[in-house]
């Protein structure tokens, strides 16, 4: 056929390009899976021309419908894996400081760990701290991913279903913070904001608003759910991965509620430790020490980290002001629902989980609560609450975000957060910033509790 004749005579300089393409990315150490296709396409290119060289290649009609098939093909997946599954930039922080980062490791001696079997084995966990900083001229970025590829591959096959090394990618992208900087001095003390992630995170896949919080002022401090996290990696070089058995699938309601309960109290036990945590950086840490506000602490938490923030709330009156992201309550006793919250509360919604979860336990907890609100943001889903917008620029157009989710929704949810975090942190004195949010965005809308 014309076409393949066209390849074989003339466009043999396609494979020595393609070829040099792998070299040069071999050289400088850019080999990356999305352009495997193009490779593969060089390789089909140079077999041709050899086997035509050699006058070996036979060219029939039904051979030429599958050669052209087969370069139809690999052209198609080299424009989606190169174009849908490029490095992308991080937010940047609206902020006007610089931010540092650390990372810790901590244990609870006296509490158990319950998702392993080996004796004697106590609870300990991973945060990450972001925080403001003024220098920053001599010192290390930090990957976005600092687990790298061990958290990636584990990400690709329990969150996409996908081969593992489909979100490689991500774990080469920079964040906007830096190890080990020191903290500012510009403000006397700084508020803090502790995150927690939701089943199968992790705790970087919320540094988009740890970075922009800690741009403008706070300290930030994001938990790794051991087991309930992707992939945590200890200091001693153990790796806890995800516990799916935690959150069992297929068992009876009663084994379920009994899992999901236990895990919605272990990730609020998590962020008791990190409070107990934040006293003790306040008083000895060389980077903290007395800096920390004590009396200005709220929680942020996605999911199941939501429920666990509640769970904290309920129970501990460090916590001044919580965020909850589509909060999953409903492991929750719902006679400490009941109880409400004293604190100032804010509840984004997505408008997924209002057709796929119970919505009840989450209205019981408003209902009977001081200063609590559900605003609901229309066509976006669970997902968009956190970073998957980072996975891929095609992630809004295959439905695994909402229409209007991505970067714009994260974008505004962040400025939602500030805002919030301001008022009842830092005593901003702007009471109608919900108010303006709702008539600034039309896809955000004031839930009505009766």
């Amino acid at each position: 056929m014309k076409f393949v004749e066209f390849i074989l005579k003339k466009s043999k300089f396609i494979a020595p390009i393609i070829i040099i393409i792998a070299l040069v990315h071999g050289f400088f150490g850019v080999h990356r899976w999305q352009y495997y296709p193009l490779y593969l396409l060089g390789v089909l290119y140079f077999v041709l021309i050899l086997l035509d060289y050699l006058d070996i290649f036979n060219l029939n009609s039904k051979t030429s419908k599958w050669i052209i098939s087969i370069i139809i093909l690999l052209i198609i997946l080299s424009i989606i894996s190169i174009l849908g599954f490029q490095k992308q930039d991080l937010p940047t922080p609206s902020g006007e400081f610089q931010i540092g980062t650390k990372i810790f490791e901590l244990e609870d001696k006296s509490r158990d760990e319950v998702y392993t079997e080996e004796e004697g084995d106590k609870r300990k966990i991973k945060y990450q701290a972001w925080y403001p900083t003024d220098e920053i001229e001599t010192l290390q970025k930090a990957k976005w991913i600092t687990e790298g590829t061990l958290l990636t591959t584990n990400l690709g096959k329990n969150i996409l279903l996908t081969p593992r090394f489909i979100l490689n990618h991500t774990a080469e992208i920079d964040s906007n913070s830096y190890y080990d900087a020191k903290l500012s001095r510009s403000l006397d003390k700084y508020p803090i904001v502790v995150i927690s992630h939701g089943w199968k995170g992790f705790r970087e896949i919320h540094t988009d608003f740890a970075e922009d919080l800690a741009s403008n002022g706070f300290v930030v401090l994001s938990i790794d759910h051991t087991y309930g996290s992707q992939a945590v990696k200890f200091n001693d070089g153990k790796v806890a991965y995800l516990k799916r058995s935690a959150l069992p699938r297929l068992v009876k309601p009663s084994t379920f509620d009994k899992a999901a309960h236990e895990l919605a109290v272990n990730f609020g036990k998590d962020v008791i430790m990190v409070l107990d945590e934040i006293e003790r950086l306040n008083k000895e840490d060389e980077t903290f020490m007395e800096k920390l506000d004590l009396d200005k602490i709220g929680l942020l938490g996605h999911s199941t980290g939501g429920a666990g923030d509640v769970f904290t709330s309920l129970k501990d009156k460090r916590v001044k002001a919580l965020i909850g992201l589509d909060a999953w309550v409903n492991p929750l006793n719902i006679e400490d629902l009941k109880k409400g919250l004293d604190i100032p509360s804010l509840f984004l919604r997505s408008e997924q989980w209002t057709k796929r979860q119970s919505v009840e336990p989450l209205n019981v907890l408003v209902k009977n609560s001081d200063n609590a609100n559900i605003i609901q943001l229309e066509n976006t889903n669970h997902v968009d609450f956190t970073m998957v917008y980072m996975y891929s620029p095609l992630s809004k157009y295959v439905g695994f975000t909402g229409k209007e989710g991505g970067r714009e929704s994260a974008k505004m949810q962040r400025e939602i957060t500030l805002k919030f975090f301001d008022e009842n942190l830092r005593n901003n004195n702007n009471e109608d910033f919900l108010k303006e949010i709702l008539e600034k965005y039309d896809n955000l809308k004031l839930k009505e509790i009766n």
